[in-house]
């Protein structure tokens, strides 16, 4: 794209007091005039799989605002995976015009690799939407598979129509097309039937696919403002359509971080529940999406809060960040990462009651966690917390109460994600302030005491191969 001649960019001052704030709004103005990188990665903050495992979609957020926006990018699953087994894989075929795949060994890991990340992208595909992109979901529906990217920028769940082949359908057109305005739901009022807008700041997004909700929760401080909101994709029950803002919720905990979809107890299957940490108060609050009733004359779905709790027994409680399920439904537990203190907190839920939980157990982590992932390995579970400000992803037994491991992430990990295939363990993690999505293997050693990769960073997929 062309620079626009009458335009300028915004002033020191105002790009300072943006990023003071860590979010966007109206006053705070994208870089209209150039255009990001087509084939890497900028300030990362999110990454969602398709539901096949062949690609993942890597959500850059413009944080700086250096470029005109922010884009999402998918890449090659397939190809990555191969140049982990194999270091001699020179290029992804799959990838339209791809360039050969350059590398060079990892001086900060041994064993490991740093790879230009345009040899893993499917460029073509790159599109483009607004700065300050929060997190994102993907969702799989009876005939066809979306993405969901909240957005700070606009006020907008940006969303994707993907194919089996990177494709990402939102509007736009060729690389590093932008996002056309059908395809960005809540800025509008005129398109919701309720007449609802996003509320500012989105800071999480949750998907329940069966039902077709897609639930946010924001971290406004503001009194006046709502912090839950509803949106509705009709694509649940079949068929196309764009996805519809519903419902806002105010006078709620301030804040609100992280979300969970909890499982349906008895006699609620028609109730989609969500438990949702916050980082301003030591609560947790549980909220729910209905669905309307027609024959009581009440047919518009809304979400509200069905219950709240406080977070006790800790020295401070109030800074509560991302929250997950325990894979082994059987064991009714969530797990959440806490700033306030520094720890691991183990939640206890009643499977009568969807909306009540306790802290069952606290175990310290590295300093600064902000994200989490779940897995089970071999019937026992396995938290793995990604600690911002330490560089750390820990490896944690919350059954035996001990740390497995730890790994020595670069410069900002943020969001982390598990590869979906059984035969390839690894964990996904996108590293904020070096525009890198980092591999690290989680494939478990035939001896223990030739543990070889395991637990380390195996392949760094980097905007520019580092300095000899």
């Amino acid at each position: 794209m062309t620079a626009r001649p009458h335009w300028s960019p915004p002033s020191r001052a105002l790009r300072a007091a943006c990023l003071a704030l860590g979010v966007a709004s109206v006053g705070c103005p994208a870089n209209e005039g150039v255009d990001p990188p087509g084939d890497s990665f900028f300030y990362p903050v999110t990454l969602a799989a398709s539901p096949t495992g062949n690609w993942l979609y890597v959500t850059s957020s413009d944080f700086d605002l250096r470029y005109n926006g922010g884009t999402v990018a998918p890449v090659d699953l397939a190809c990555l995976r191969a140049r982990v087994a194999d270091p001699t894989h020179a290029r992804c075929a799959a990838l339209p015009n791809a360039p050969d795949v350059r590398c060079v060994a990892d001086r900060d890991q041994p064993g490991g690799v740093v790879c230009e990340a345009r040899g893993f992208v499917r460029a073509d595909q790159v599109r483009r939407i607004s700065p300050y992109a929060v997190d994102s979901a993907v969702a799989r529906y009876p005939d066809r598979t979306r993405l969901y990217v909240a957005v700070r920028g606009d006020g907008s769940v940006t969303w994707f129509d993907l194919d089996d082949n990177g494709g990402l359908d939102c509007g736009a057109e060729g690389a590093l097309g932008r996002c056309g305005d059908s395809h960005r739901v809540g800025t509008d009022s005129a398109q919701s039937p309720t007449a609802a807008r996003l509320p500012p700041d989105p800071s999480s997004i949750s998907v329940d696919p069966a039902r077709g909700w897609v639930f946010l929760t924001h971290q406004s401080s503001d009194v006046g403002l709502a912090r839950a909101s509803l949106i509705r994709d009709g694509a649940a029950g079949g068929g196309g359509g764009a996805p519809v803002m519903l419902s806002a919720l105010g006078s709620l905990s301030p804040g609100l971080s992280s979300a969970a979809l909890l499982p349906r107890a008895p006699g609620s299957e028609e109730r989609s529940t969500w438990v949702v940490t916050s980082r301003a108060e030591a609560s947790l609050s549980f909220f729910q999406a209905y669905p309307g009733n027609a024959t009581l004359r009440d047919s518009s779905p809304f979400v509200y809060r069905s219950a709240i709790i406080g977070v006790r027994g800790l020295s401070g409680g109030n800074n509560n960040r991302a929250v997950a399920l325990d894979p082994d439904a059987s064991r009714h537990r969530a797990f959440v990462v806490s700033r306030a203190p520094e720890a691991l907190l183990t939640l206890t839920l009643d499977p009568a009651n969807p909306t009540a939980a306790v802290v069952s157990d606290v175990l310290p982590v590295p300093q600064g966690p902000s994200r989490l992932v779940v897995r089970s390995v071999d019937g026992r579970t396995q938290v793995l917390v990604v600690s911002f400000d330490a560089r750390r992803v820990t490896v944690i037994d919350p059954d035996e109460r001990r740390v497995i491991g730890q790994v020595v992430t670069r410069r900002g990990p943020h969001q982390a994600l598990l590869d979906t295939s059984p035969s390839q363990p690894f964990l996904y993690v996108v590293d904020f302030l070096d525009g890198a999505l980092e591999v690290i293997d989680l494939r478990p050693p035939a001896d223990p005491a030739a543990p070889g990769t395991y637990l380390r960073r195996v392949l760094t997929l980097a905007p520019q191969l580092p300095q000899e």
